[in-house]
Order: structure tokens, then C-alpha cells, then sequence
């Protein structure tokens, strides 16, 4: 790290309470609203409450004891609650295939000063923060928790989890981060006149864009704790406060108090959704839909077998067996999710001439045709997004569009496939392997038919995908940047594993590495080889599903990534933030200078 930089990453404060984490089930809620922060390219300090009622509930549970229970032991006790969803947090994280690290309070080192039930933060060690920032993309770390000067579990009080969220960010600065923002993650688009919920009045309370520390402070509290402004004022520490997968908020600093432009909407529509497939991914998309009932609504889901899919779960009047019909229907967004060429590729193309937002996971359709349907989307004022396509959760279509605002790409490389990496690994443990292909399916990474990830045609699509990010342009329309069929690949066989682990070094590994550089007069030359990779090295260190990619540009830069590249659940967060984006599309995110 140099100078605070960060490696020129910003760095957002995300704190999460208990008016939104109301349950276990709204998890993942949070790990949607950090996911669309990470594949931005920043990274993310997650400050959780407990669940709600849960601290109540670990009162009343500490007074069963007596009216004055123990203060160490009290304070003990009700910090299990910030720290169970601070690791159930964590376990969504990475469940969704996105690295993090669950840090407490004396793995940070937040020392508090004051009384055990009542303290105040004072230091913490925010240069350590940085550096695990620099390893890690999230960290989450619990609120409302401290340890004062002998190291004895300390309260931060009524509010003490955003006070944390903002000590964070303000300490963060102060180490020499130079990009730091602060969010206050509500159940509440920002900040009122009045509550919004009051219906003893007809009057409908405006929403502030902009308000100064000291309007806040003469508002009642409710939604943002005094103490916790106070703290923000004493130390010109702007922030924002809003609610989850929002970009509206409230502005809270040294700004003049201006009211948002729009009335309060009590009745916002749902975005009506149809779904073309419902297998591993289909089915985790379809789940997550019905987790935010309050935005999307699925109207049609196509599929294969109606009388599987109606036994997984999925409402029956739902169903139809054609893609055409689903993608033709009553609705705003197209999930595909089929995989192959078609009929993907022509339901996909009815929905954009239709003018319809379309997200697709289908790295064979973008490869073959990505170029040709952006064309008709946009001819159509359609939107076409395709994150998933590549890496599930590893947000690679992101990293490399970042890389194309900071200079010329000359290369790309990346272990693109979580089947085959998992493989590889299961060989290299002792497999056979037939043996650790099955595994890989009896683990859901790898399909009934693994042939195209083993000889290498699925990693050669999403170099193809890469590459339209990375050179297309309007004089590509007429066809792929790159086609699949000019990359050359080693399939995954005994002998090519036999071959590639005779005489390998200590220290050294194999990977099936995607290539794809360009020369000095623009020629694209791609491989999908196994290759022999440090253990220490990224490659080296992303094992058995998880993927990670390198970009590098010819000033010598580099942009990187890493995230689990197989399975449900990453690739369905990948699809989800893609339908997010498209749903509600994303605003400038320079809010607040820093």
C-alpha cells in the first residue's frame, strides 16, 4: 500500500442494522447490496448489527439473572448478537463466492474509552484495516462492540453501530485513504421531515437530498443516532443514509438542506419477470426474486421438464415449456439462464427487438453473437447485460471494462473455469481423474456432461466474452472480436495431466490457464492450456472452484480478480446484481467528496 492509496480502490463503509437484517432470511439482502459496491471495484467494510430483537432477547436473558447482572458478563453476553450476524454475514459472502473476512472487535484493535455498558470508540487500527482491504475486497466486522484499555469486552450503546460505521470511515481517512465514503443502511430511503410511516397525518413528509449535521440533530434521532452525528460534526466526517440496493439517499455533512425533487412513493410497480430455465442457476435466481417481492414479480418461467421444475418448488401456473412464449410475454425483464446456442440466442433476440431488459448468464451465446445482439439492443432501446457469463461471482466483464478506462489491454489471463480448477484439484489430492470429475458432480460444479469444461470450450467462450470487452467496438459488428474456434486448446485428459505434473517443482502447481493476448498490429492470439503455477501465486492460490484473472496493460499496470466461478449461488449473485443494474440503473457514484 502506498501513501493510503489502496491501489487506487475507493473504499465504502457499509453499516447494516437491525431495521434491515430483521432475520436470518434477509442475509442476503445485505450481501446483494456489498456485491454491487465490489464488482464497481471498490471495497467494502461491512458493520453489522445484530438481527433484530436479538439484543432484547440476550437482555432479558441477562436479567433472568438478576435486575443488576455482571457488567463484564453482561456485555459479553449481548455482543454474541453482533458477532452471529457478523459471521452469518460472512458466511453469505462467501457463499455468494465473493472473498471476505470476519474481523471482531479485537482483531481490529478498537479500544474504547468510558464505562463498560456506555464506551466510546477511540482507536483502532486502521493501517491493518487497509492492508487486509488490500488482500480482501470485504470485511465485515461487528458493531456496537469494543475493548477498552485491558482488553475486556466493552458497549458502544443505544446507536453504537453506526457510531462504529462512522469511527471506521473517519479513521480510515485519517490513515491516508483517500477515496472513503460512509453509507447508513436503513429500512428508509433517507432521512424525513417526519416519519414517513405516521398516519395521524394526511400531510406526506418531504425526503432530504442534502442536510446539515445540525438539521439532522434537530430531527428526533429514530433513524440515526445523535451521538452518532454529533460524532460525524466534531469531526467533518460527511455520510449518507439510505436504504438497501437504493441509489437515492440522504447527504448528511456540511451541505445546505435540500429537499429531493420526487414525492415519497408508497406504491412503486414491480418489474414484471420472465424467467428461460430453472436448473441450478434458474432455480437460486427464481429464489432470490421471491426474496425481493417488493421489486420484481415473475410472471413466466420456461423450462425443460414442468413436472421437475413444479416439484422444486416453482408455482406451477408459472410454467411453459416454450422459450419463445416466455420471453414474448407480459413483462419489463428476460432472465436466460438455458444455456446453448438455441434457442437461447432467438428468445434472447425477441426480447431486445421488443425492447425488453434481457440478463443473461450464457457465455456460448454472448461468445458467438455478443456483438450482434448489443447491436440490436441498442437499436431497440434494449438493455443487454452478461456478467454472469464469465466467472460467477468474480465480476471479471467488470474488472476488465475497468481496465479498458485506464489504458490499452495487452493481455488476459485467468483461471476461467471452477470445474476444471476443481478437477485439478481433487487430481493433485491423490482423484483419478473420473473420480474427481464425479465429485465435481456430485458437488453441483460440474454438469452431467463435463466434456465442454474439460476440453476447454467453456473457458475459450469466456475469453471470447473478455475479449469483446476489451477490443470491441463498432467496427466488430460484423462478428466476434474473437471466435471460439481460433483459440487453441489442451483438454483436461490423463495424459495432458500425466504430462503437465511429471517433475514438478515443490512450490508449484497446475493450471488451466485461458489466454488471450494482443500483438502490435492488433492480431488476438488465444490458448486454454495446462499450465505449471507457483502455489504463492494468484493462480496458484485460487483453488477448487474458485476462479481468478489478471489484466495487464501496456503501461505495466494491472487489474485483477478473484471469486468462486462455479456453483448456484455465485452465479446467481452475479445475475442478480446484472437484473439490479438493469432494473434500477446505477448513478454516478460520486456523491460526496472526500
Amino acid at each position: 500500500m502506498s501513501g493510503g492509496q489502496l491501489s487506487g480502490r475507493s473504499v465504502v463503509v457499509l453499516k447494516f442494522g437491525g431495521s434491515v437484517l430483521h432475520d436470518e432470511s434477509d442475509v442476503h439482502v445485505a450481501v446483494h447490496e456489498i456485491y454491487r459496491w465490489v464488482r464497481r471495484g471498490d471495497r467494502v467494510v461491512a458493520v453489522v448489527s445484530a438481527l433484530e430483537g436479538t439484543t432484547d432477547a440476550l437482555i432479558a436473558r441477562a436479567r433472568a439473572y438478576g435486575h443488576t447482572p455482571h457488567e463484564g458478563a453482561y456485555a459479553t453476553l449481548l455482543a454474541t448478537g453482533e458477532e452471529t450476524s457478523a459471521a452469518l454475514l460472512g458466511l453469505a459472502i462467501d457463499r455468494a463466492g465473493v472473498p471476505v473476512e470476519v474481523l471482531d472487535a479485537a482483531a481490529v484493535d478498537l479500544r474504547t474509552t468510558g464505562t463498560t455498558l456506555d464506551a466510546f470508540p477511540e482507536s483502532i487500527d486502521a493501517p491493518g484495516v487497509l492492508r487486509a482491504l488490500e488482500r480482501t475486497p470485504v470485511l465485515v466486522i461487528p458493531g456496537f462492540i469494543g475493548r477498552n484499555a485491558d482488553g475486556r469486552t466493552t458497549l458502544l450503546g443505544r446507536g453504537g453501530s453506526d457510531l462504529t460505521a462512522l469511527f471506521v470511515a473517519e479513521r480510515l481517512i485519517a490513515a491516508g485513504a483517500t477515496d472513503v465514503r460512509c453509507r447508513l443502511v436503513k429500512d428508509v430511503d433517507g432521512l424525513y421531515e417526519f416519519d414517513p410511516a405516521d398516519t395521524s397525518t394526511a400531510t406526506r413528509p418531504a425526503r432530504y437530498a442534502a442536510l446539515h449535521w445540525d438539521g439532522a440533530l434537530a430531527l428526533d434521532g429514530g433513524i440515526v443516532q445523535h451521538k452518532a452525528v454529533r460524532y460525524a460534526k466534531g469531526k467533518g466526517l460527511p455520510f449518507e443514509v439510505g436504504a438497501a440496493l437504493a441509489e437515492d439517499v440522504t447527504l448528511v455533512g456540511d451541505f445546505q438542506t435540500r429537499t429531493a425533487e420526487r414525492l415519497v412513493s408508497t406504491d412503486r410497480p414491480r418489474i414484471r419477470v420472465a424467467l428461460l430455465g430453472c436448473g441450478t442457476v434458474g432455480l437460486g435466481v427464481y429464489e432470490r426474486l421471491l426474496g425481493l417481492g417488493d421489486r420484481f414479480e415473475v410472471v413466466r418461467i420456461a423450462v425443460r421438464d414442468i413436472k421437475k421444475a413444479a416439484a422444486s418448488g416453482v408455482e406451477p401456473r408459472l410454467l411453459t415449456t416454450h422459450p419463445f412464449e416466455a420471453a414474448a410475454c407480459d413483462c419489463e425483464l428476460v432472465i436466460e439462464t438455458m444455456g446453448g446456442i438455441d434457442p437461447a440466442r432467438s428468445a434472447i433476440e425477441r426480447a431486445l427487438r421488443d425492447g425488453k431488459g434481457v440478463v443473461t448468464a450464457n457465455k456460448a451465446v454472448i461468445a458467438a453473437h455478443g456483438d450482434e445482439l448489443r447491436a440490436i439492443a441498442e437499436a431497440h432501446g434494449a438493455t443487454l447485460r452478461s456478467s454472469a457469463s464469465v466467472g460467477g461471482a468474480m465480476h471479471a466483464i467488470e474488472t476488465v471494462a475497468r481496465a479498458v478506462s485506464l489504458g490499452q489491454i495487452v493481455e488476459i489471463t485467468g483461471v476461467l473455469n471452477g470445474t476444471t480448477n476443481f478437477v485439478l484439484g481433487r487430481i493433485t489430492g491423490g482423484d483419478t481423474l473420473a473420480a474427481a470429475v464425479s465429485t465435481a458432480q456430485d458437488a453441483g460444479f460440474a454438469e452431467s456432461d463435463p466434456s465442454r469444461d474439460l476440453d476447454g470450450r467453456d473457458a475459450g467462450d469466456k475469453l471470447c466474452v473478455l475479449a469483446q470487452e476489451a477490443w470491441g467496438g463498432p467496427s466488430t459488428s460484423c462478428g466476434p472480436v474473437l471466435e471460439p474456434g481460433a483459440i487453441e486448446r489442451e483438454p483436461l485428459t490423463d495424459e495432458s495431466i500425466a504430462r503437465s505434473t511429471h517433475g514438478l517443482a515443490r512450490g508449484e502447481t497446475i493450471r488451466h490457464i485461458a489466454r488471450v493476448r494482443r500483438d502490435s498490429n492488433g492480431t488476438l492470439r488465444a490458448t486454454v492450456t495446462l499450465e505449471r503455477v507457483p502455489v504463492c501465486s494468484a493462480f496458484g492460490a485460487a483453488t477448487q472452484e474458485w476462479n481468478a484473472l489478471l489484466v495487464r496493460l501496456s503501461d505495466g499496470s494491472s487489474e485483477a480478480c478473484v471469486g468462486r466461478g462455479a456453483g448456484r449461488w455465485p452465479t446467481t449473485e452475479s445475475v442478480l446484481a446484472d437484473v439490479l443494474a438493469t432494473a434500477h440503473p446505477c448513478r454516478s457514484r460520486s456523491l460526496i467528496p472526500m
